[in-house]
């Protein structure tokens, strides 16, 4: 049994075999770096710490929960092993972020689902423009506003290189469940058109 096997083998329900998405822990020198740094002035706070000066232990308590807890929160989504995407003979699950519960997660049955949609939000950085892409699942006419917000779910992902699943796995999923669900991408092409 490999990997994608015995994760499916984890989110098994009482009707069958739940298709999941989840992220692969991917190691880069982004991420390598962000946790030396991370460790680094989480170090320089416990020192400030034990040396015991007043406004010391308040930088040094500030440099902990800043950078200890901030670097925790963000390798928290890469260590995970939630889902992202679950899809089942019931419909389509987005599960919540964590540290939110599976009770805030959005589901939304198949007779509720009118398409799928690739689409692209385009951010400014480093001089560049940079897309997230996203997957999703239409309720109506248009796509909801990206990228959606961690307070209130939105019938999307975020595709990341991660995933276990390409985007073309995930929609054969979900015709096999709708047959004739639409698809539409609008990410831009390589060449930087749409």
């Amino acid at each position: 049994m490999d990997a994608d096997e015995a994760d499916d083998a984890d989110v098994r329900g009482g009707g069958g075999a739940v298709f999941a998405v989840t992220n692969r822990l991917r190691a880069t020198w982004e991420g390598a770096w962000l946790a030396v740094g991370c460790a680094v002035f989480t170090g320089i706070g416990a020192a400030l710490v034990t040396k015991g000066g007043t406004l010391d232990v308040v930088m040094g308590v500030l440099a902990i929960v800043l950078f200890g807890g901030g670097g925790l929160l963000a390798a928290s989504r890469h260590l995970s092993r939630r889902p992202v995407l679950l899809l089942d003979d019931d419909g389509v699950r987005v599960p919540a972020p964590w540290p939110r519960s599976a009770a805030d997660d959005l589901v939304l049955p198949w007779e509720e689902v009118t398409g799928v949609c690739a689409t692209a939000k385009a951010l400014h950085h480093r001089g560049g423009t940079v897309f997230l892409h996203y997957l999703v699942f239409l309720t109506g006419e248009e796509p909801p506003e990206l990228p959606p917000s961690p307070w209130h779910p939105e019938p999307a992902v975020r595709i990341r290189p991660t995933w276990n699943r390409t985007v073309d796995e995930v929609l054969a999923e979900a015709r096999r469940h709708k047959p004739d669900l639409p698809f539409t991408d609008r990410r831009p092409t390589p060449a930087g058109g749409r």
